[in-house]
């Protein structure tokens, strides 16, 4: 019996989310209205197209959260990728929370993980965007695919 967790689909890429990173993306939804924005980064066991995100980081110490912002800390990022690398993972992609339903990138959230994309070193076709809202999974999660030609489709 395979383990629980979220079974996702874009182009050529399957992406499994195994249940320990939907806990991470769960434990910091915004629910209340003082909730801040949390987030962190996606690594995965990465088999050809076939994805298995095992660990969701984050939020950090040094991260900067606000109620419709979130910053990380780009230095504790890279310790992170160094660390999971070394464990066998793949830093595949980024995720943070919005204080809506069902929740959509903003502009911001988009030039950002074009520009991860563009700036990485990485063997990878893209990476993938992850946005939480206060809905129940699948409907609370934004899913993305960013290529590294530039374009991106929603993830389904």
């Amino acid at each position: 019996m395979s383990e629980p967790g979220l079974a996702l689909s874009v182009g050529p890429i399957s992406v499994r989310i195994r249940s320990q990173a939907l806990a991470t993306f769960d434990a910091h939804r915004q629910r209340r209205f003082f909730h801040r924005e949390a987030g962190g980064q996606l690594f995965a066991r990465v088999r050809g197209n076939d994805w298995e995100i095992t660990t969701a980081t984050g939020p950090r110490v040094r991260d900067r959260r606000g109620r419709f912002s979130f910053w990380p800390h780009r230095a504790s990022e890279q310790t992170e990728i160094f660390e999971h690398h070394a464990l066998g993972l793949d830093y595949v992609g980024d995720w943070h929370t919005h204080p809506e339903h069902t929740p959509k990138p903003s502009p911001d959230d988009l030039t950002s993980i074009a520009e991860v994309v563009r700036r990485s070193t990485h063997h990878l076709p893209g990476f993938m965007l992850l946005i939480v809202g206060r809905a129940p999974f699948p409907e609370g999660l934004w899913a993305s695919f960013h290529s590294t030609d530039g374009t991106w489709a929603t993830i389904g």
